[in-house]
């Protein structure tokens, strides 16, 4: 494995000024000219836009989203419609209509249905990189007395409003967390199950990724599972691309395209097909092995077993 000082793979951790970020973006923009799919005035346009809600402002200052706003764009569908009249048409856009970002809310969706299998009296469950540890806390307990809720993250604020959803949700006698990097858990068949998303999507290297694989094959018990996901690459990138293209609203593509890849360039474009990740998954020693894809296919869950 690769010795590297931990460090955010989401986002920057010490992100520049809002002013500074926002002038960086904008001599880009001016200095490379039109587009083909765009020109200088349209992206000057969203670029303004973005700073004028509070994600679109994170985003410009980090090139990524942290916990808290990952969460907050996956349970956006629960978001009382009243609250959603009050968002300006861009970060609705972002929210409800960019096909990255309904892939994700599918995906959780289909992680919170994966995870309650394991939910049972005496199980220890992990969530690596937890941000706000909703995978687990959005779960039914009933009748639970006696479960391990295991947050694992390396950034202090996303640990410290996973402590404050998990008081909110009454699940904090269930609750540990920890601030500690996913490739350092020295964890020998501890968990019953770790459910980990956001990290292969923003880790470049092939070889890391097979590593993180084997370091959660490691901490898992027998017969315990992995629910894991994945970014696969689109058709730009690639004649074999797994994208059902039909399932996708074009226009939408072309505006997501502009603001994360040629306005924002941002770290979470680190993709790997179906093949590739069942390679590394089997390399680390996982069995059993399903894919669970989201509509268009953009970001599968992947599930394995011990």
């Amino acid at each position: 494995m690769e010795n590297t000082k931990p460090h955010f793979l989401s986002h920057k951790e010490k992100s520049d000024s809002l002013a500074f970020a926002l002038t960086s973006l904008l001599e880009k923009i001016r200095a490379r000219g039109d587009l083909p799919h765009a020109t200088v005035k349209s992206q000057l346009q969203l670029l303004e836009e973005l700073s004028q809600f509070d994600l679109g402002r994170f985003l410009v200052q980090h090139r990524g989203v942290n916990g808290y706003w990952t969460e907050y764009f996956l349970t956006f569908p629960w978001m009382p419609d009243a609250q959603k009249k009050t968002l300006s048409e861009l970060e609705l856009f972002l929210l409800g209509s960019s096909p990255i970002i309904l892939a994700t809310q599918e995906r959780f969706q289909i992680f919170l249905k994966e995870n309650q299998r394991a939910v049972k009296n005496g199980a220890c469950l992990a969530s690596i990189p937890c941000g706000l540890l909703g995978e687990l806390l959005y779960l039914d307990y009933s009748g639970i007395h006696d479960i391990r809720l295991t947050g694992i993250d390396l950034d202090s604020a996303a640990l410290a409003h996973a402590k404050a959803l998990a008081a909110t949700k009454k699940l904090s006698s269930f609750v540990q967390l920890e601030q500690k990097d996913a490739w350092n858990l020295k964890a020998k068949e501890k968990f019953d199950l770790i459910s980990s998303n956001g990290l292969t999507i923003y880790e470049p290297s092939d070889s890391r990724v097979a590593a993180l694989y084997k370091v959660f094959y490691e901490a898992l018990k027998p017969d315990g599972r992995l629910v894991t996901s994945f970014m696969t690459p689109p058709p730009i990138l690639t004649t074999n691309s797994e994208w059902l293209v039909s399932k996708i609203n074009q226009e939408a593509l072309r505006i997501q395209s502009i603001i994360f890849k040629d306005i924002l360039d941002v770290k979470f474009q680190c993709f790997r097909s179906s093949d590739t990740t069942r390679e590394q998954l089997q390399e680390a020693g996982f069995k059993n092995i399903d894919f669970i894809y989201d509509t268009a296919h953009l970001f599968p869950t992947v599930i394995a077993s011990k």
